[in-house]
């Protein structure tokens, strides 16, 4: 069966360590991820995977998008926002235990759901629509309505919209905010991927 799916979120620059103290680049992030790993099981002849976010208009910018398109995902969703660039992490290792530190607030991503009919047009050719609890923790309270709106639509039409938790306390400006959007995320969806132990702390 042909599927069309697009998966919504942030990709951010990745340094992860190497020998002497230097470090790779790449580009990753939890919903890029799901679609590399969507376009990579299916059959290209049958199935389309989008990614769908924000990015700058600078050399970075041109890398990351560049990259995803090189890896078979649709770039139609991927939004050039000038003024903005690309978020970074740099990946710090204890033992086998990484820790993460981020750059992120000049993330072209941020502003992913800021035009409704943009982001409608966008989704409007696909079956499954994925997002996850750091796309929502990204976006402004009015942002994370406009791509809730968007999603509805989706639904209405007898998509699929999946939902995978992540949660990341950091992200929010606080447990009771993050809990709010989570509960809403989990309102969207079709379907659920939650997390046993982080929904257990989260929600009791």
């Amino acid at each position: 069966m042909a599927a069309r799916f697009a998966s919504i979120g942030e990709c951010m620059v990745e340094l992860a360590p190497q020998a002497d103290g230097l470090y790779r680049r790449g580009f990753a992030g939890d919903t890029l991820n799901t679609a590399w790993y969507l376009r990579a099981l299916l059959d290209r002849r049958r199935s389309l995977v989008k990614y769908v976010t924000g990015v700058g208009t600078d050399a970075l910018s041109d890398e990351m998008t560049d990259f995803i398109a090189n890896a078979g995902i649709d770039t139609s969703g991927v939004e050039r926002i000038a003024g903005r660039t690309v978020g970074l992490y740099l990946i710090t290792l204890n033992g086998a235990e990484r820790s993460f530190t981020y750059w992120r607030n000049e993330s072209a991503a941020k502003l992913l759901a800021s035009v409704g009919a943009r982001l409608d047009a966008t989704l409007a050719d696909v079956d499954v629509a994925y997002f996850s609890g750091i796309t929502l923790a990204i976006l402004s309270p009015e942002h994370r309505r406009t791509l809730f709106a968007s999603l509805a639509k989706v639904r209405a039409r007898g998509g699929e919209v999946v939902f995978d938790p992540n949660l990341r306390p950091r992200l929010w400006p606080d447990r009771s905010t993050m809990a709010a959007a989570i509960i809403e995320g989990y309102r969207a969806a079709t379907i659920a991927l939650p997390t046993s132990p982080d929904d257990a702390e989260l929600f009791g």
